[in-house]
């Protein structure tokens, strides 16, 4: 129990440092086609070590997902908002507002009543066309975000392709959740395994668009509410309970905690600094303002 709270913990540290070096590649990135963007954001080393915390935080989060209900590890998720603010306050100097402090206490506390009303649970044991069903959902929101690339930068367009991409990764929670054993070679005639790299994909991309489309605040506040929201739902559904009598604590707890992190959304990305004196010149990306 205590490794997989830590292991929470430590996704949350991994997925908000990510959450500055990828929201600034993208802010800096002047292409909207999806081809472009991909290509820019490959070849950016920003990106490209956001993607390695982004892989650690997926490992240490399997780990959670394995042994604690998903309505613990998705608040641990948006907790992570809280490691963006700081690390925004402490190396880019941005500062830290009353009521954003004690929105940062509001996700600590909501973190520890949510961690109290959990109960340790094994690895969801759902029928094999459950998992199927997982993949088939996994395919149907990449394919949608793949079109969603077709989109013209607009506030509902980003809030559109926004929950997709929390979509994408609450569904990707579900796949961990109800993956089979994790052992060779038997594993990779799981279909979940196939619908967590999938959705993984899908959300990635599918945030990278919603950024270029709309601004900080609307795009990060969406995706992380619908990831916490959905993932936890679908959690319940595949058998996922607090402990016994707990239930209260578990809804407080969750609540507090998403509640608290979306106050820090502002966070997301920090203001892209223009690479070329003639960049400062130029019209604003949405992606750039940091309070939208």
């Amino acid at each position: 129990m205590l490794l997989s709270v830590l292991a929470v913990a430590g996704a949350a540290l991994c997925y908000g440092a990510s959450a500055v070096l990828q929201a600034s590649a993208v802010a800096r990135s002047r292409r909207t086609d999806l081809t472009g963007l991909l290509g820019g954001l490959a070849r950016d080393p920003r990106y490209l070590c956001g993607l390695l915390l982004v892989a650690g935080g997926f490992l240490l989060s399997v780990v959670a997902i394995r042994a604690l209900p998903l309505f613990v590890v998705q608040a641990g998720r948006a907790s992570s908002l809280g490691v963006t603010a700081v690390l925004a306050a402490l190396v880019l100097g941005t500062r830290l507002h009353h009521r954003e402090k004690l929105a940062l206490c509001g996700v600590g506390v909501g973190l520890v009543a949510v961690a109290l009303a959990a109960t340790p649970q094994g690895p969801a044991v759902v029928p094999g066309a459950v998992r199927w069903a997982v993949l088939a959902a996994a395919v149907v929101l990449a394919a949608l975000t793949v079109a969603a690339a077709r989109t013209r930068s607009s506030a509902r367009a980003a809030a559109l392709v926004a929950a997709l991409a929390g979509s994408c990764f609450g569904l990707l929670a579900l796949g961990a959740r109800v993956l089979g054993p994790i052992a060779l070679p038997g594993v990779l005639a799981d279909p979940s395994v196939y619908a967590v790299g999938v959705a993984s994909a899908a959300g990635l991309v599918g945030g990278a668009l919603a950024l270029q489309r709309g601004s900080v605040v609307a795009v990060t506040t969406t995706m992380v509410a619908t990831e916490a929201v959905l993932g936890s739902l679908l959690g319940l559904a595949v058998g996922d309970r607090p402990a016994d009598g707990m239930a209260w604590l578990a809804a407080a707890g969750f609540l507090v905690t998403v509640g608290s992190a979306l106050l820090l959304a502002r966070f997301g990305v920090p203001e892209a600094v223009p690479d070329t004196p003639g960049d400062a010149d130029r019209a604003p990306h949405p992606a750039r303002t940091r309070d939208g």
